[in-house]
Formats: structure tokens, sequence, C-alpha cells
């Protein structure tokens, strides 16, 4: 009997799992899930055409030059009547993010262009301007200015993201339109190397198929939220694509909106690697930075750290490198107020700060500069006397790139002299985007010239 009752009981219960699964909706499976996602945002994610305008050589002339000094002229472009100038166009994606027409794409995909064109889902068109951007985080904020209330992405938030979750890929790969692809977080906190210029921190990889021309478009969790811009592609890597969480993208939006440019948190401090052989030589930890200078009168300087300190932590999380130094720094925001663990003399001690903005960030070629004075030259140990000594050079910047530290004097920028702060300036101002300057730079006894590109 007690059979029987356990396998009617068992047999109810079957059925009630299989009518359940039957009854269900259909989305919790995933059959409608996707394309509800697709219908719903891809109207927000546009087609973006960056346009390169490039001056075409002239055209040849009779190969005799007795002729050619005369007659050569009439087979120039522009006698002839033709347009010398051609476009060169690049393909890429971006995310509305506000029904007033601002949208987030890559710094990379609009990078020293002449002209951007939005393309939406409708087939609408519009020329963007140029909001902000940060080629650090490789981000990059467009406006385009339209008469109807655009679609716009919700925002979600990818610290909850978790390794396994289904993520959704929008973009415009190859210029072909909006295209779909699904797939899952493989990873997350991914550091990549790209090439020379950049590098990225922190980014969620997944193996949703992300296309060149996919960049700048967006990476949606399953319920239609941004959780990411999709950004890179390793080419010898197949079904590996990596997107910049949408928290950093937060911060660096908030920036570019009210600032045009992002401002960098400063302690006001240099600091660098610790070797084995400093550790062993002044019995500090391995792990940390070593603080060589404060600038005086910083956030740092005023909370009492001095050169020869180690800072093994800031707001919370360990400092074990100089890469975790800044990598924490560009999570902090300019008037925030953390504390900073320090070593000191065999033990640690807690300091409070308030990070400001970084000085150098304001200069396109991200250096800070001082005219010559007998302190800096005592200081730096200055075989010159005329020029402007660098204080302080970000890592990441035009002039990082180019090689230059604190301590090299700038004498000239594109041949024009650089007697003092002023010069630096107006010198400066006139650099455009995505050029170059040529800067004659002292380094010890020796005078180098230096191509450093802008970005």
């Amino acid at each position: 009997m007690n059979i029987i009752k356990t396998a009617c009981l068992s047999l109810l219960l079957l059925i009630v799992v299989i009518t359940s699964a039957q009854a269900a909706p259909p989305e919790l499976f995933g059959t409608s899930l996707i394309a509800d996602i697709a219908e719903r945002v891809s109207p927000a994610v546009v087609a973006i055409e960056s346009v390169h305008y490039v001056r075409a050589r002239r055209r040849s002339g009779f190969g005799d030059p007795f002729l050619d000094r005369f007659f050569g002229h009439l087979f120039e472009d522009d006698f002839m009547g033709f347009n010398n100038v051609i476009p060169r166009r690049g393909n890429g994606s971006g995310v509305l993010i506000s029904p007033e027409g601002h949208l987030l794409t890559n710094e990379h995909v609009i990078a020293g262009a002449d002209e951007i064109l939005v393309k939406l889902t409708s087939g609408k068109e519009y020329k963007a301007r140029v909001i902000g951007k940060d080629m650090r985080t490789d981000l990059a904020v467009l406006k385009i200015d339209a008469e109807e209330v655009l679609p716009h992405v919700p925002i979600g938030d990818s610290s909850a993201l978790r390794v396994g979750e289904w993520v959704v890929a929008i973009g415009n790969p190859f210029g072909l339109g909006m295209t779909v692809t699904t797939g899952v977080v493989s990873a997350v906190n991914r550091d990549l190397s790209v090439d020379r210029e950049r590098s990225y921190k922190d980014l969620i990889q997944t193996d949703a198929s992300i296309n060149p021309g996919n960049s700048g478009g967006a990476l949606l969790n399953t319920s239609g939220e941004l959780i990411g811009i999709n950004t890179a592609i390793i080419p010898y890597g197949q079904g590996i694509g990596f997107a910049i969480p949408v928290n950093l993208a937060k911060r660096i939006v908030g920036d570019l909106l009210a600032y045009g440019r992002v401002k960098k948190a400063f302690l006001g401090v240099t600091v660098q690697t610790i070797t084995p052989e400093l550790a062993k030589y002044f019995e500090i930890p391995l792990e940390g930075v070593l603080v060589t200078d404060v600038v005086k009168d910083s956030t740092a300087y005023r909370a009492g750290v001095v050169p020869g300190d180690v800072i093994v932590a800031i707001h919370g999380q360990q400092v074990k490198n100089i890469d975790d130094f800044h990598s924490v720094l560009d999570e902090q925001r300019v008037g925030e107020k953390a504390q900073i663990k320090i070593y000191r003399k065999g033990k640690t001690g807690v300091f409070d700060v308030e990070f400001w903005e970084n000085p150098a960030s304001k200069s396109p070629l991200g250096v800070t500069v001082k005219k010559i004075d007998a302190s800096l030259a005592q200081r730096y140990s200055l075989y010159v006397d005329q020029g402007c000594v660098i204080t302080m050079v970000l890592p990441d910047s035009p002039a990082g790139k180019a090689g230059l530290r604190a301590g090299d004097v700038i004498q000239q920028i594109n041949r024009t002299p650089v007697l003092n702060e002023q010069d630096f300036d107006q010198v400066v101002a006139r650099l455009k985007s995505s050029s170059q300057a040529v800067l004659r730079v002292v380094r010890g006894q020796t005078v180098n010239l230096l191509l450093v590109n802008i970005e």
C-alpha cells in the first residue's frame, strides 16, 4: 500500500513539474528574450562613419623639365577643376545615452576625423560634433541635433556581472548595418595591450561575436541594460571580444559632459616601482610604490606624506606596484576624500587626503612646466638656463608616450621659442588634436628633436 502511495505521489509531482515547465513563459528559456532585447534596444545603437579628408598628390606633367616649367600647371588638379581632396572613411558604432542626442563610442572610432556622420536604424543621418574624448580609456561623447526625442539605452551595473552570464552585442560590423550577436561573459577584469598606443584595464571578455565596425557598440545584459562598450578584438583570437565596463564609462561621460575632458585625480606625489634591491637596502616592503617626490602644497604634502614613504593602499584598495597606483587613481573623482595607507620606518599609518585635479591633464601634451630658476636648476641638475623644465608628466599622455620625463627642458615647440610658462601655454593652445609637434628638448647635456603625436 505504501509503495502504491509513493508511486502515485511521484507521478503527481512529475505531472506538476511538466505542467509548470509547459506553462512557463517562453522568454524564460530564451526563445524570444534576445529578439525582444534587439527590438527594444537596436534603435538606440547607431552606425558611425568617420571621414578623413586627405589631399591628393598632383597629377603628372609632360615628364620634360622644360615643358613642365611652362605648362605643368595645366596638369594640376585645381587648374583642371578636379577635387584633389580624397575622403577616407571608417566605420564604427555608437550608443545613444540621452533623449537629447548624446551618444557614447570609442575614441579610436572618431580619432582624427574631419567629419563624423551618424546614421540611425530609421535611416536618418546626422552630422555629429565631439563633446569630449579620452584616449586613455578609449571613450568619446558625441552629440547629434535631432528635432525628435531620440531612443536611448538604459544603463546597467557592470560590477554585478558574473562569468557565464548571457550577453547581447549590437553594432555595425564592417559597415553592414545593425547586427545582433549573443554569447556569455567569459571573464572580467581583463587587461589588454592592443598596440603601443593603447592599453586597457578591467575589460569584460565575451565570446559574443565582435568584428571590426562593432567598436563603440552596445554590450547588454538580459534585461536590455548597457553593461559595456564593445571595444577590441584580438586579430588572432577567434571568438574573443572585449568591452569597456559601463561603470567606468559613467564616470568618464560625467566629466566629458561637464568639462569636455576627463579630470585626472591627483595626490601630488611622484612614485616609482620598488625593486628587490631597493626593498633590501631601505628595509621596506617589496609590494607598494616608493614616494620619490612630493609637490609642495599638494594634498599629499598637507597630509604629511614625505619622500621615502611607501604607499601600500589607496581608498581601501591594495597598491602592489605602479600599475595598481595609476589604476586606483583612475577610479577616483576629483574632490573626493579618501585615506591612503603608508609604510614608514617599520610602521604603517593612515593619512586623510582629498583628490585634486592633476594639473598636467589640462595640457594637450600632458605635462606641467616651470620657467628655469636657480632652485629648479639645482633640483634637476640642469646644464641650461633657458627654457621650461618639465615638473610632471602623465604616464599615458602624448608627452609620456614620447618618452619625456620630469627634468627635461623644452626650449622650442614647432620652432617657436619657449622661455616661460606663458610662452608654453600660448604655443600649446595652438596645437590641434590629432596633429604632431616637434619639440627641442634638452636632457642632461644632450639636445634632441622629439616628434610628439597630439591626441
